[in-house]
């Protein structure tokens, strides 16, 4: 442990005013720990104990793993007789635990080669509030996690996150022990989703799969700082940068995306290169969005596989279009003038159609703000991205498909997009499709992600 992490204002911030409750627990952990690894878990029972017996050791000392099991008063009863069998099976099968508290009941249990924490939000009286969710039960999971860090008893600078569903590889703390943590806001695990051998099961999860990689290879080819995968599985975060950004948001679904759309304005998004961590595709209706969510609703009906569509490929050349015109905002010439120079009638570009979208997102406005808080044309270019952030682009997305591209059948999309290298060979089994875009993808971990020039910009 260092003493400047031990100094870190940022830190120690946090754990004044913004660290839940239960961070106060890890003041009676005496151990030192090398990792730490935070899951949470709803409704979880057979995944997590495959999630458990895949933890690795660690290179920098013993694993601690914290799983806050969490659910609602309201959550359906299935949830809850989940919840109480996996906390029934932890109790039988490992040491007896240290007890820390009962409201919430926080016990330690000696595991592998470290320890577990289970922290229990699912317990009655101790149920997480309604319209918060597994956003609150990873912050309290990190808080803890930071707070050992803060004493000196976590080696690792790095915040590792994962779900329930998750299979690690053997060497995953291995894979974020060259990045500078003081330089990276966050590392993404590559990853791979497990298919279900139920046929429409299968393709559905596939089909999501290839979704995903389309839209973020759209996104490195437009040009912008957030091409990365928004997936709370498969994220570490330093200790700093989790501090700065404070922690994750309290929502129910859609934590990872904001709080990665946060971090990539505080520093570099790594996008690791090593073995994939392997997902678990399977329909679920635990979040309101996602990929369970989204494989319920794709088997749902067979039409709807039989539809899968994708964002038309002029949705990325629009957006490449947009970030262009930043750029030479913040050099200079005005957003005005730089809409004027646009193709008028073209049958690939839709000026009015950007211009509607423009408009919603008041653009004139936020460029002016920018202009007034930058002294130099790098820092108005940082303004500018960090205000055109990652969820003004999928709403640019959405803007731009329902205002006139629509999206197209995803065979079509795929064989159009300059950035699948698939022009050839769309007519191939979804699988082949599928790996070709996942190798396609792993070519960007060569550059990260985050808003540009940020770490040039903070220390000039």
């Amino acid at each position: 442990m260092t003493a400047e992490r031990l100094s870190d204002k940022a830190v120690a911030k946090y754990l004044a005013r913004h660290a839940e409750p239960e961070a106060d627990v890890a003041t009676q952990v005496a151990e030192r720990f090398g990792h730490a690894l935070i899951v949470p878990a709803y409704a979880e029972y057979e995944s997590l104990f495959r999630l458990l017996a895949s933890v690795p050791g660690g290179p920098a000392g013993p694993v601690l793993v914290v799983v806050v099991l969490n659910a609602r008063k309201a959550s359906a009863s299935a949830v809850h007789d989940a919840n109480r069998a996996a906390r029934e099976r932890l109790e039988r099968e490992l040491p007896a635990p240290r007890v820390f508290s009962e409201a919430p009941p926080i016990r330690l249990f000696a595991f592998g080669g470290g320890a577990l924490l289970l922290v229990d939000r699912a317990a009655p009286g101790c149920f997480l509030p309604e319209g918060q969710g597994v956003g609150l039960a990873r912050k309290i999971g990190n808080d803890i996690a930071l707070r050992l860090s803060a004493l000196g008893r976590l080696a690792s600078p790095w915040l590792h996150n994962t779900d329930a569903d998750t299979l690690l590889t053997r060497d995953y703390f291995e894979q974020t022990a060259p990045l500078d943590a003081d330089r990276t806001a966050a590392a993404l695990y590559f990853y791979e989703h497990r298919f279900e051998a139920e046929p429409d099961l299968a393709l559905a999860g596939r089909l999501y799969e290839i979704s995903l990689r389309y839209y973020v290879l759209g996104l490195a080819w437009a040009g912008s700082p957030y091409a990365y995968q928004s997936m709370g599985s498969c994220l570490a975060i330093p200790t700093s940068a989790y501090a700065k950004v404070r922690g994750f948001p309290k929502k129910n679904a859609a934590e990872d995306f904001y709080a990665l759309d946060k971090l990539a304005k505080v520093g570099a998004i790594e996008r690791l290169s090593g073995a994939p961590l392997s997902l678990e595709g399977r329909p679920s209706d635990r979040v309101p969005f996602g990929t369970g969510r989204a494989l319920r609703d794709l088997t749902g009906k067979r039409r709807s596989l039989e539809n899968f569509r994708l964002y038309h490929p002029l949705v990325f050349g629009h957006l490449a279009a947009w970030l262009r015109i930043l750029d030479r905002i913040a050099s200079g010439a005005g957003l005005e003038q730089t809409l004027a120079e646009l193709p008028a009638a073209s049958p690939f570009f839709r000026a009015d159609t950007m211009r509607e979208a423009l408009e919603r997102f008041d653009a004139s406005r936020a460029i002016a703000e920018a202009r007034s808080k930058s002294s130099d044309p790098p820092t108005l270019r940082r303004h500018l991205h960090t205000w055109f952030d990652a969820f003004r682009t999928l709403k640019l997305a959405h803007a731009l498909r329902d205002g006139g591209l629509p999206s197209l059948p995803w065979r079509e999309a795929l064989a159009e997009a300059p950035f699948t290298g698939l022009s050839a060979s769309t007519e191939e089994d979804p699988e082949e499709l599928r790996r070709a875009l996942a190798e396609e993808e792993r070519k960007l971990s060569a550059t990260p992600a985050g808003v540009p020039a940020m770490a040039e910009v903070a220390a000039a």
